[in-house]
């Protein structure tokens, strides 16, 4: 579900693009403060709004600022991750130039933070020069633990030695399959488990690099702050009526969960691109491990290709999709064959076909579960004497496999 508070507020204020946030409840005056980072002049800062709701937003305004030029944080103060204890505690990343740290800023009432004189408080222990967005989070043996993203596609872990100044390295959040940036630790006193939401890239890159965002938000589940078991990758309910092809938000551009727990719900706050508008947004999702359906409908025009594939859906790492039903018309041309399939992006072969006609109109109903990375549409008999337009709605299921 769209969130249309923090949007409004975005518009309003001017701020950009706005990313990153994190949700802390205060008890003292019963609200929600969620913290965000925005562009604002060409530097990245942190930005506070509170709500009842998590949906109606009331903004705040700036709480932290860059530092002096010159300074280790006089490019970037972002990425905040903010924790409630005796005061608020705000762990961050600061940039100058190419090299990132986590510094350290505190305040008693969320509002006004003041920097640790001795910042930053820690750097990366191999060496790369780049320690960005950390998520903290207070585990039952009574010890802060943090993880934070080191430019190699993982995740370090930490403990604090002296909370909240003093960290050690004590492992790390890895995968051979996909690469893992930003994560959102929590620790769930009722399961008694750490689970902690990342972004994750799939296929891993390579060379290892931070990409501008990633297309899913995966979940581990921790016994221990170092025992981590990969889940899945998380439903969020977005817009299930997807008009533009590929299916956007879960494909390319779901990113920067913000998760908290209320009434034995989960719920996220996430960044991904608006219909129609560049700029990044914050939506919020309701999290679930049931099965949400999708409807992708969309229409190419002038195919003149041979074949021409439509990448509908690319399935990431612990989620499975079913296709339910199908429905291509060809509105323009004479296409020799229409063809539903599985396989790699430029999928060349027939022995994957799931529904297949040498006419103008292809529907099937269907129960079919998809294996491969991606679900194609494939359209042959296209050329310049032969322009094909299709139009077509395709409704898939997408489910957990490992949660």
């Amino acid at each position: 579900q769209a969130e249309d508070g923090i949007r409004d507020v975005e518009r309003s204020r001017g701020l950009g693009d706005v990313y990153k946030r994190q949700i802390v409840y205060d008890p003292s005056k019963k609200m929600w403060n969620i913290y965000f980072f925005a562009s604002v002049g060409g530097h990245a800062e942190v930005y506070l709004c509170r709500s009842t709701d998590l949906l109606s937003m009331n903004y705040i305004g700036k709480v932290l600022s860059v530092g002096a030029s010159g300074e280790w944080d006089a490019s970037y103060v972002h990425k905040q991750a903010v924790i409630l204890e005796d005061k608020f505690y705000m762990f961050y990343a600061g940039a100058s130039g190419s090299v990132r740290a986590i510094g350290l800023a505190t305040s008693e009432d969320g509002e006004n933070f003041t920097k640790y004189e001795n910042n930053p408080i820690l750097t990366d222990p191999e060496g790369t020069d780049y320690l960005d967005a950390p998520t903290v989070f207070k585990w039952r043996d009574g010890n802060y633990y943090m993880l934070a993203y080191n430019g190699n596609g993982k995740n370090l872990i930490f403990r604090a030695s002296n909370f909240p100044t003093q960290w050690e390295k004590i492992g790390e959040l890895s995968s051979n399959i996909f690469a893992i940036y930003s994560t959102e630790a929590i620790y769930d006193e009722d399961l008694d488990l750490i689970l902690v939401f990342a972004n994750i890239y799939y296929p891993k890159p390579t060379p290892l690099d931070e990409p501008d965002r990633t297309g899913y938000i995966g979940l581990f589940i921790c016994e221990e702050p170092t025992k981590c078991v990969y889940a899945g990758a998380f439903l969020p309910t977005l817009q299930t009526d997807v008009e533009v092809a590929p299916l956007k938000y879960l494909q390319r551009n779901v990113y920067a969960p913000a998760v908290v727990k209320v009434k034995d719900k989960y719920i996220m706050l996430f960044n991904a691109n608006e219909s129609g508008i560049t700029t990044e947004r914050i939506f919020r999702a309701d999290l679930n491990d049931k099965p949400v359906t999708y409807n992708i409908k969309n229409h190419i025009e002038g195919i003149t290709a041979e074949p021409y594939y439509i990448p509908l859906v690319r399935r990431p790492p612990g989620l499975g999709i079913k296709v339910k039903h199908i429905d291509v018309y060809a509105y323009a041309g004479t296409p020799n064959e229409l063809y539903l399939a599985e396989g790699p992006e430029t999928y060349t072969g027939r022995e994957s076909i799931i529904a297949w006609t040498n006419t103008s109109h292809l529907e099937r109903f269907l129960d079919v579960t998809i294996r491969e990375e991606y679900l194609l549409l494939v359209v042959r008999g296209g050329s310049s004497t032969n322009s094909i337009s299709i139009a077509y709605s395709v409704e898939v299921e997408f489910f957990p496999e490992l949660l």
